[in-house]
């Protein structure tokens, strides 16, 4: 990146080339340091120009004749071909499409800024694709009068931006390392602005620290490429950060006693992730009635298994707290830990499933024993 003095009136210019970043971490480091001004894209013939405001999204423009309104609307089945062409008709210099398509009654006026929205948002997707191309961003106070100023989350936008990425090569140097250990920030308040599938939260549950990104990816329900795309959205949005030398590192632990316990947690995980998706479709079924058939089904199995099952419930979307176990058999070898808890949450997958056969009846059993059972075959053999 690089920047150009700017002469007196003048906007400081800062230019850089794409490939040598990339578009989610540009908008990253905009978005931090609160800039304000245009951005403006190149690659080959078509530009594109994103507004911020104090490091926020707030429009978008782009020359390809494929993203202008119209084209959004018709593409969405908003208006129909004979509105596109009889309005296209109607601009003139100060008469937009926008506008001529409400006079018309194509668009309801209320449904117009959505619609913009629209538009602007496919501008953006498009633009993370990009892997080169050349950048400008001009530092200035005052948009064109023309735009419209939008309320768009620009960390969703980024996150978005991130998911539609097919470029590998770019995923992995973001990553560093299949073998590098990515670590949380603590960054959690972000959590609340970002709208996270399960799967993508998953993930996240499991950078600890410890676990490396390819443990993370044997772990996780989302194909390794996925999961390493994931972990590159948290890790530009600043929600993970790379490890550094020493992040690992346990006073008084050896390198196996690490890999063991690492070994026991990325068990119980895969187990918990079982018994989620099982409350989450109970849930759809029972509504709150499953937090109650949760803790029968913990309860049976805590008669064998008490001292493992100490002060632990299913409330969390049917997870059982690993740290909590951990702590009941702290006292135990590494290995009897591990069959502890195996064989345990094994005959909780049992009491389970056999509480939806007598309680629920075929059509609830089938789904639950299927989700059990891809569950059951990615733990492996205890």
């Amino acid at each position: 990146m690089s920047s150009v003095p700017p002469a007196e009136d003048e906007d400081l210019t800062i230019r850089g080339e794409i490939a040598t970043t990339s578009v989610p971490d540009l908008l990253r480091s905009l978005m931090q340091s609160g800039e304000t001004g245009l951005l403006v894209m190149r690659l080959g013939d078509v530009t594109k120009s994103v507004y911020l405001q104090q490091g926020r999204v707030v429009y978008a423009a782009s020359n390809d004749p494929d993203e202008r309104l119209g084209e959004s609307l018709l593409r969405r089945g908003r208006i129909t071909a004979r509105q596109y062409v009889e309005g296209s008709r109607m601009i003139r210099p100060g008469r937009r499409l926008g506008a001529l398509l409400v006079e018309m009654n194509a668009v309801e006026s209320e449904d117009l800024i959505p619609a913009v929205e629209e538009q602007v948002k496919d501008i953006l997707m498009e633009l993370f694709t990009w892997t080169s191309g050349d950048y400008e961003f001009v530092m200035k106070e005052n948009h064109s009068p023309d735009i419209v100023t939008l309320n768009i989350s620009t960390e969703n936008l980024i996150l978005e931006g991130i998911r539609r990425t097919k470029n590998w090569s770019r995923i992995l140097r973001a990553v560093r390392s299949i073998d590098a250990v990515p670590v949380p920030t603590g960054q959690t308040d972000l959590l609340y602005k970002l709208e996270l599938s399960e799967d993508e939260q998953e993930v996240l549950s499991h950078v600890n620290g410890r676990s490396t990104v390819d443990q993370i990816c044997q772990v996780s329900y989302l194909t390794s490429f996925e999961t390493c795309r994931t972990l590159w959205a948290f890790q530009v949005l600043g929600l993970v950060r790379q490890g550094q030398t020493g992040d690992v590192e346990v006073a008084g632990e050896g390198v196996r006693a690490r890999e063991e316990e690492l070994d026991v947690e990325q068990v119980v995980e895969r187990f918990n992730q079982m018994f989620s998706r099982v409350h989450a479709f109970l849930k759809g079924r029972m509504g709150d009635q499953v937090e109650t058939f949760m803790d029968k089904a913990l309860e049976e199995v805590s008669r064998q298994y008490a001292a493992l099952f100490e002060g632990v419930d299913l409330r969390s979307y049917g997870r059982a707290d690993y740290e909590t176990m951990l702590a009941n058999v702290a006292d135990l070898p590494a290995e009897q830990r591990r069959s502890l808890m195996v064989t345990a949450l094994s005959e909780l997958v049992f009491v389970i499933q056999l509480a939806v056969r007598t309680q629920r009846g075929r059509e609830e059993e089938a789904v639950v024993s299927g989700i059990l059972k891809e569950g059951m075959r990615r733990i492996g053999p205890a």
